[in-house]
């Protein structure tokens, strides 16, 4: 296979543009080449391409084999769920005519749907037709079972297009000798010995099942999985909605069936969808209560409910205009802006609150709301800005990063204009005019006195401070860095290479066995056994081989059955090799959570062609004395024939007959095929329905000379038992021995290298996650200078100030270090969610740090003395950001004690927003002022024309 036709295929297709990586594997009889195109590929051009490339080699590809198959897959893909079908008393089950009927009627009612875009099917049986010669009626007449196979294809000959004139007319010419069904074959005649003889004389001939090479079962019911993709523009809810109608139907037509779906890949976008909600309601509840507490008015928590449900449905016509979907990462960027639209909310209220204690009530509407607009404005700038330069990253983080910046500029947006337009008119009509609020110095309060404590012993606090957000490095090389937050898991896949050369039967008892004895932890056990017989796959499965999946009653039995598993395979199969992971959801999928830091790919140095065994075995000795990790790829014993030309010559022997005898032997010499309805059935011409022994059945056998004579098979041919790899690995490279390393060690390369130099007929190639992550972290130090540069001249040109930019980005280290100090103290990970939540806080410290900068500038310009426009900035700041503060921590605060996979999605979020708006808020507090005294100068002037230099 790797020599024929892997080889030539996987050379052409190097051609193809816009490739970034090629791959195959060979197996005994099959063979996976995966393409990997660059992120933004138009992979439907692509497969059009790649099957322009094989047209192209067809004619160097052997003439028997079927043409390559191109599947064009991505993360859209992957199955949202799995349909279990299988028969309620699986004893008195005709399984043919069940594989039949949920082939020709069960999937194609699913298919029918709307949102379905193909249904794949594996676990079922195929018809054939066998024709098992008699052999005492062959003896006695002398003929081979050759005789049988040509009276059979001669019987089923297929016209083509042939077109008969007479005179003016013409017609077309229909052959009324096709074969249709069993009883056409049976009725085939033979003239042997000038005797005429029927074919169901000479032979018995049989509606059977095909050799099955994989299987099914549910628990310990053989049945059929049904994989059901979605189309590419399907909404996932209505899917399952659809999905949850037809099952309902067909479980009340066919009682006697038994329908489970498994690996529901939608509740991941459900539970997405639910934090939203979560965040909304929340949100929307604790800022309602808590302006209710400061302000003791039921108005003003009403401007809140009524604001925010506009600036959603404005972020939601956003996404349409832009076609962006609701997908995870999108919704990411909505829940950014729920935030955000909640946080100006109670600034433009509290700051319209504070003027209508001097002004008409419209008049401070206008003013409260134009008054912080600007440096809202900024905010919104600076959050934006450290997400779109995002994009330019290249691969998978550029893709996700697209839609989360646009995302997040469409609700910034819709906040934006909700606060500005839509929330001061409200507000103009809901609230009145205050009494007056008595006037007092801004330093009698107890704000006030705090602040002058700060000032006044500011070169202490300062340092302070800024070491403590050096400090962050500490608890970020602590965390675990992972893609996606850790979830509970309850359906786990163990995958199983029995590493012994065993029949697809006793494989299934194997795993009945072993499902027997762990069955009581369990939930469900479902067993991909053998072969896949999926059209789409993404790895090939041998016969000796399974994947189970098994569902558990609760996460902690995973230890549990850990133990159980290797005891029972250390006992029974020690050479069985076994691995259990948690079943991939689509975020594995996408992040590649699984992947392998390091791949070392050793290959020949002087030929194609990979090593033998014997020559390889060395090798693999010395790599094992540097690593105990190493070992000789996995191999398989194979019984070689040999047919000996120069005795075929001698007993006047066909080489063909040879072939055919032993094709016949091993039920693998398909005569013809017949047309039924809308498939063709093979007939297979064979000695008996199973082989027992080889050895044993090729001396029962033999093959008739050019004379008549019959001679032994066994003279003919000679057995050997060889041993060989399992599959043949190569990359872009060629042939290669794939060494995989879970985890990066600067002491690996070096290791493999002083190896590979002690045997120069070798060479050595490394990837990996572990470079790709290395060159993501280049480009993010890149793209990093760039969102700093446009933080810097956002809030230079807001503050008109080279200087006053860095107050802002001296506040925020504080803040990360206390969301990753509680994401240390939790156990939790850095994942793509925890990022996230460190956004969202830092958005809302950049957001309290500038309007307090603004409003001291403010201050200073009315002609205000430094310390007086600090401390009354200060003093009008304190609130709205306490109140914010304090509305996002308690909207957050019951997702810490909440369960379910909604909930183990937000909690890293969570925890990094309580955790980073607790030690934000206190350095936004204190730092801003002190910073904002020690980096301003006033030059001495006029009392009434005072100015100031920053």
């Amino acid at each position: 296979i790797e020599t024929t036709i892997t080889r030539t295929v996987r050379n052409q297709l190097l051609q193809v543009n816009q490739l970034k990586d090629i791959q195959s594997r060979s197996y005994n009889g099959s063979a996976l080449i995966d393409l990997t195109m660059e992120y933004g590929t138009n992979t439907d051009l692509s497969s059009i391409e790649i099957n322009e490339q094989i047209d192209q080699i067809l004619h160097f590809l052997p003439k028997d084999m079927d043409r390559p198959r191109i599947i064009k897959t991505n993360v859209a893909d992957i199955p949202v769920f799995y349909l279990d079908i299988y028969p309620s008393q699986d004893e008195s089950t005709d399984f043919l005519s069940f594989s039949t009927f949920v082939r020709k009627t069960i999937k194609k009612r699913i298919e029918q749907l709307d949102e379905v875009a193909f249904v794949d099917v594996h676990g079922f049986e195929e018809p054939e037709i066998l024709i098992i010669p008699k052999q005492d009626q062959l003896r006695s007449l002398n003929i081979s079972e050759d005789i049988l196979g040509q009276a059979i294809a001669q019987a089923n000959i297929r016209l083509g297009n042939i077109i008969l004139k007479d005179g003016a007319y013409q017609y077309n010419v229909q052959l009324a000798s096709k074969l249709a069904d069993v009883r056409d074959l049976k009725n085939i005649y033979l003239r042997i010995r000038d005797q005429v003889f029927r074919l169901d004389q000479l032979a018995d001939v049989s509606v059977t099942s095909q050799v099955r090479r994989g299987s099914f079962i549910y628990n310990d019911l053989q049945g059929i999985s049904l994989a059901i993709r979605s189309k590419s523009n399907a909404n996932n809810f209505d899917l399952r909605a659809s999905i949850d109608k037809t099952l309902g139907d067909l479980r009340s037509s066919y009682p006697d069936l038994v329908f489970e779906l498994s690996n529901d890949q939608s509740s991941i976008l459900e539970a997405s969808i639910d934090n939203l909600q979560t965040s909304l309601y929340y949100g929307l509840g604790f800022a309602a209560l808590i302006m209710f507490f400061f302000f003791r008015d039921w108005r003003m928590p009403l401007l809140i409910v009524i604001s925010l449900p506009i600036g959603i449905l404005l972020s939601l016509f956003g996404f349409f205009l832009l076609d962006i979907s609701i997908n995870v990462i999108s919704l990411s960027g909505l829940i950014l802006g729920v935030g955000l639209m909640i946080d100006n909310a109670i600034i433009i209220v509290e700051n319209i609150q504070q003027k209508s204690s001097a002004l008409p009530i419209n008049d401070a509407a206008v003013s409260g709301a134009e008054e912080v607009i600007r440096p809202l404005i900024s905010s919104a700038l600076t959050t934006t800005s450290v997400f779109v330069p995002m994009i330019l990253l290249s691969g998978l983080a550029g893709v996700l990063f697209f839609d989360q910046a646009l995302s997040i500029a469409i609700s910034l947006s819709a906040s934006l204009i909700v606060s500005f337009f839509i929330l001061p008119i409200i507000a103009s009509r809901l609230l009145m005019k205050s009494a007056s609020e008595k006037t007092h110095s801004s330093e009698d309060s107890w704000h006030g006195r705090f602040i002058s404590f700060c000032l006044r012993y500011k070169w202490i606090l300062i340092p302070v401070f800024i070491l403590l957000g050096l400090a962050c490095y500490l608890p970020y090389y602590q965390l675990d860095k992972r893609a996606f937050p850790e979830l509970t898991r309850y359906d786990y896949v163990l995958d199983i290479d029995w590493d012994e050369p065993i029949s697809l039967s006793t494989n299934e008892q194997r795993y009945q066995d072993l499902y027997h004895d762990i069955s009581k932890e369990l939930e469900t056990m479902t067993a991909y056994v053998g072969e896949l017989q999926y059209f789409i796959q993404q790895d090939i499965q041998r016969i000796d081989e399974g994947k189970i999946y098994i569902s558990l009653k609760s996460d902690e039995d995973i230890d549990i059955i850990a133990d159980r598993l290797s005891e029972y395979f250390k006992y029974r199969y020690p050479k069985a090799l076994f691995d259990i992971t948690p079943v991939p959801n689509v975020f594995d999928r996408v992040f590649d959570t699984d992947d392998n830091e390091l791949y070392a790919h050793i290959s020949s140095n002087t030929t194609t062609n990979l090593p033998t065994i014997d020559e390889a075995r060395p090798l693999f000795q010395a790599l094992l004395n540097q690593n105990q990790s190493i070992s000789l790829p996995p191999t398989d014993n194979y019984v070689g024939i040999t047919i000996h030309q120069d005795i075929l010559a001698r007993y006047q022997v066909n080489y063909q007959s040879v072939l055919d005898q032993l094709r016949t032997i091993f039920r693998s010499n398909e005569v013809t095929q017949l047309q039924a309805a809308d498939e063709l059935i093979p007939v297979q011409l064979a000695l008996s329905q199973d082989i027992s022994e080889i050895r044993q059945t090729i001396q029962q056998h033999f093959v008739l000379n050019n004379n008549g004579q019959r001679i032994p098979l066994s003279n003919l041919i000679s057995t050997s038992l060889d041993q060989n790899y399992q599959a043949i690995h190569a990359i872009q490279s060629g042939e290669c021995f794939t060494l995989p390393f879970k985890d990066y060690d600067d002491e690996i390369i070096p290791s493999i290298q002083s190896v590979i130099q002690s045997f120069p007929a070798y060479k050595v190639q490394y990837s990996g996650a572990y470079f790709e992550e290395l060159e993501l972290r280049q480009e993010l130090l890149l793209v990093g200078a760039v969102v700093l540069l446009l933080l810097f001249l956002i809030l230079a040109a807001q503050f008109e100030s080279l200087v006053q930019p860095f107050i802002v980005a001296l506040t925020l280290p504080v803040g990360i270090l206390g969301a990753l100090l509680a994401l240390w103290i939790t156990g939790s990970s850095l994942n793509i969610v925890a990022i996230i939540g460190i956004i969202i806080m830092s958005g809302i410290d950049v957001n309290d740090a500038i309007l307090k900068i603004d409003i001291i500038n403010k201050g200073l310009a009315r002609g205000l003395p430094l310390k007086e426009a600090i401390l009354q900035g200060s003093e009008r700041r304190i609130r709205p950001i306490v109140m914010t503060s304090l509305t996002t921590i308690l909207a957050m605060t019951p997702i810490l004690f909440a369960d379910g996979l909604g909930a183990e999605i937000q909690k890293p979020l969570a925890i990094a927003v309580i955790g980073g708006l607790i030690f934000g808020t206190i350095a936004s507090v204190m730092m801003v002022p002190m910073l904002y005294e020690a980096f301003t100068k006033v030059r001495p002037r006029p009392a009434s024309q005072q100015k100031y230099q920053i």
